[in-house]
């Protein structure tokens, strides 16, 4: 008897928490700040992103998106002398923890793996690039962001990458300031954007 009413129990548990899983796809766009690390004669540089989402909303508080977008990014020469440009398709999985269950705030948090579009092992296995740059980077994601009644949502993210892009192991880059090859030269991209969420009934 205590077994078949443990098994009811659970039941209604699961039930439950099933029952209030919502889907919802999206958009998200936004501009990029991005620049990289231990490049002395290279600075900031603004670009975009832009792509889709699928938020999983579990509870109240908890929400899972993954999401698909194109990020450009890359680094400003000082002077003028060649820009670095590198596009991405990037794979990410944020988590979004809502402060409260009567406010649109929450908290972002999550890993990205980003595929260089030029630079991947397919053009490099083909041989159709001159050099090689890390074919993909792993990045940690974390941001702020504030959701509206009518789904569309303001947020701002900082993304890291963990993966040495090796720019300096080649002619095409140099840093004539400061040669620092033996230093990490490492993505780092500042996000503001908006995303707008579709609602189904």
């Amino acid at each position: 008897m205590k077994n078949k009413l443990l098994s009811l129990l659970l039941l209604l548990l699961v039930s439950t928490s099933f029952a209030q899983v919502t889907f919802k796809p999206g958009l998200r766009f936004g501009a990029n700040f991005s620049e990289i690390t231990n490049t002395s004669s290279y600075k900031n540089k603004t670009n975009f992103y832009a792509g889709v989402f699928a938020e999983i909303k579990f509870t109240e508080f908890y929400a899972l998106q993954p999401e698909l977008f194109y990020s450009k990014q890359g680094a400003k020469h000082k002077n003028n002398e060649g820009d670095i440009d590198i596009d991405y398709l990037s794979v990410a999985l944020a988590n979004k923890f809502f402060i409260d269950k009567n406010s649109g705030l929450h908290i972002i948090l999550g890993p990205s793996i980003d595929i260089n579009l030029e630079y991947n092992w397919v053009s490099v296995l083909n041989d159709n690039v001159d050099y090689e740059l890390t074919p993909i980077d792993l990045s940690l994601l974390g941001g702020i962001g504030y959701e509206f009644p009518n789904g569309l949502s303001i947020e701002a993210r900082l993304k890291q990458g963990l993966i040495d892009l090796d720019l300096f192991n080649n002619a095409d880059y140099n840093d004539n300031e400061n040669n620092q090859q033996d230093d990490n030269q490492l993505n780092k991209v500042f996000q503001l954007g908006i995303t707008y969420k579709f609602k189904f009934r």
